[in-house]
């Protein structure tokens, strides 16, 4: 199939970055900024995502985020969303500037395959106090995939946002995006949803992760992927497919760590301690499990 062709061509053309079990390596998908109005879905996480973002970030790990950033299809520019979300691009800049970010885009972010606008509007923040321009990310790199090799086991982890198995989103997203910015924005504002999003539409969803399942069991490929905003981990002996989740869920937050060598699902939200107070909490919903086991052996 074409979408399978183009996972494949991604795949092979991606580059190849080391990690042993001395990284620790967190991926996040579909965190959604946008400009902190009513259509902003991520407004209502941006805490959880900072809290989260602030330990990953003294805990030395390398950040990944997965596709869908930057919520470019809804509101286009990306200026109010740096402004709005000054913060979170600044804690970015952290990572970057320690080497430690790596950026793959999506559906929702798509603009950022061209390096031109890259270096224009990603290398740049406005700083609201002295109200000038200034550097960013220095010398940025998007990427449409990337594959993290684990050198102990040897295993590769395909990491790809996941919408080029969605033939709508992937072939129309011109088209998405104006229905996005001219239609179901201004209904979300007043509480209505978009039902065609994957996310939303779980018959979508499941063609989508079905196909993105094929692939990974065609390939004998473990693959870390987002889209769906369905977190994902697989069972012993299944598909060796992992989902992010997303930035956006109602209530909490979702992202893949790798420490040590293995790979966890883990989610972030905030709830009340015995004393009444409210804190943000960090459990691991599933895993820690070994890359190793997720090794392949080809066959003959």
């Amino acid at each position: 199939m074409a979408n399978h062709k183009l996972l494949t061509r991604i795949f092979e053309s991606a580059k190849r970055i080391e990690f042993s079990n001395r990284d620790r390596l967190v991926f996040f998908s579909d965190v959604h900024r946008g400009n902190n109005s009513w259509a902003d879905e991520f407004a209502r996480n941006e805490l959880i995502y900072l809290f989260a973002l602030q330990y990953y970030y003294d805990d030395k790990f390398t950040y990944v985020e997965v596709g869908d950033g930057d919520e470019l299809l809804k509101f286009k520019f990306i200026e109010p969303i740096r402004i709005a979300h000054e913060e979170v691009f600044r804690l970015l800049q952290k990572f970057h500037n320690k080497g430690r970010f790596y950026y793959i885009f999506g559906n929702h972010d798509y603009e950022y395959r061209n390096p031109e606008l890259v270096h224009r509007t990603l290398n740049h923040i406005f700083n609201m106090v002295t109200e000038e321009r200034e550097i960013l990310f220095d010398n940025f790199e998007t990427h449409e995939g990337l594959v993290f090799q684990h050198k102990e086991s040897g295993v590769e982890l395909f990491a790809v946002h996941g919408h080029q198995a969605d033939n709508l989103f992937h072939r129309l997203i011109w088209l998405n995006g104006v229905i996005l910015r001219l239609f179901w924005r201004p209904l979300q504002m007043l509480g209505l949803q978009d039902p065609s999003s994957v996310s939303a539409n779980i018959h979508k969803r499941e063609r989508t992760e079905e196909e993105l399942k094929k692939w990974v069991d065609e390939h004998h490929q473990p693959m870390i992927a987002g889209h769906t905003h369905h977190p994902q981990f697989p069972k012993r002996g299944k598909t060796p497919y992992f989902n992010t989740g997303s930035c956006v869920h109602p209530r909490w937050i979702t992202c893949i760590e790798i420490v040590k060598g293995e790979i966890a699902l883990v989610r972030w939200r905030i709830t009340p301690n015995k004393k009444g107070q409210l804190v943000v909490k960090r459990s691991v919903q599933k895993g820690f499990r070994p890359l190793a086991q997720f090794a392949h052996t080809p066959t003959v």
